[in-house]
């Protein structure tokens, strides 16, 4: 296999020669029966804490404008016409011949979602399916699954609509260091900010240190209310704040690992559904508060990548940065819980 190999397949022989993840849930824990795996799985990635902060809706339309045709249409291009659908089963080509002949239905829909600060229940219902993470070193506990949620094609189209018109509020909320989900921002800028303040800082004789942190689930921890009040906070209309706290509340998931499904949905309180094209700007917008002054943890840079931080301390000393760091560190993870 290996002899056989050349530039353009290394990757095709490399994939070859690491272990396979099992087609099906194994031993999760100590359970073995489908049912108890996946209570398994549902306890570690949703938590049920009790019902959450109830928001009021402000019934405010300050802000709204009618949702045109073009809109629409840029949010089916958005998705990948080949993407797999939700539980729904209507794939985005079916969508797109559908706007093709009758564009006035999926606008009208649109405009009376955003308009009404609504998303209806029977399009947050989530179909997730459960899929090994390669290359671990065995699966018998929750954190080497990732769970992949696949979402009804006209709610993409809403949540696309929606965050066009929230990204016009980036420069009120979100930090110049935070590079993710941020047209013209990419993880190379990122790097290369990191490297030029080294660099720099090597010409002036100093030393560099860093830190990198890695929020783990992030996305299953995000508190509706918390999300809200930064939203208000800055300067998102009201009836984008309430129609977000539709699109979270109320959703439910169904479990599935490809040979077997839970029978129903069950709800979940908390979070911000995975593969979602909201999620990522929404979890940006909840963890900004993080991510502005970092003069205040005594960086000399922060820099972050959706749930992704790099700490940049420096000085004369790695024993000076050592402590800055660890201080740092334990800092944003109290203003983190």
């Amino acid at each position: 296999m290996v002899e056989n190999t050349n530039p353009s397949s290394l990757w095709q022989t490399v994939r070859k020669a690491l272990p396979k993840p099992p087609a099906s849930l194994v031993t999760i824990n100590g359970d073995t029966s489908f049912e108890d795996k996946v209570q398994v799985l549902r306890q570690t990635f949703f938590p049920d804490n009790g019902p959450p902060p109830q928001h009021q809706p402000s019934n405010s339309l300050e802000g709204f404008h009618t949702v045109t045709p073009e809109e629409v249409l840029k949010a089916l291009e958005a998705i990948p016409p080949n993407s797999a659908p939700g539980d729904d089963t209507l794939p985005p080509l079916t969508w797109i011949r559908l706007y093709k002949v009758r564009p006035d239905i999926l606008t009208n829909m649109t405009d009376w979602s955003l308009r009404s600060r609504t998303l209806p229940t029977i399009l947050k219902r989530v179909l997730t399916i459960v899929i090994p993470k390669p290359e671990k070193p065995d699966y018998l506990v929750p954190k080497v699954y990732r769970m992949i949620s696949l979402l009804p094609t006209l709610s993409k189209t809403i949540e696309h609509v929606a965050l066009a018109r929230m990204t016009v509020f980036v420069p009120n909320c979100l930090s110049p260091l935070q590079f993710a989900c941020r047209k013209g921002y990419s993880p190379l800028d990122t790097m290369h900010l990191i490297l030029e303040k080294v660099h720099k800082a090597s010409n002036d004789k100093l030393y560099s240190s860093a830190l990198f942190l890695d929020v783990q689930g992030v996305f299953d921890k995000v508190l509706h209310q918390r999300l809200a009040e930064i939203m208000t906070t800055n300067n998102f209309p009201p009836y984008l704040v309430d129609w977000v706290q539709s699109y979270l509340s109320d959703r439910s998931v169904r479990i599935t690992d490809g040979a077997a499904s839970e029978p129903s949905f069950t709800p979940i309180r908390v979070g911000i559904p995975q593969d979602s094209p909201l999620s990522p700007f929404l979890f940006n917008v909840y963890s900004s508060p993080l991510c502005h002054n970092h003069q205040r943890l005594g960086m000399d840079l922060m820099v972050s990548y959706v749930d992704n931080y790099c700490l940049l301390a420096i000085s004369a000393s790695w024993q000076q940065n050592a402590i800055t760091l660890t201080a740092a560190g334990n800092q944003l993870q109290l203003e983190a819980n």
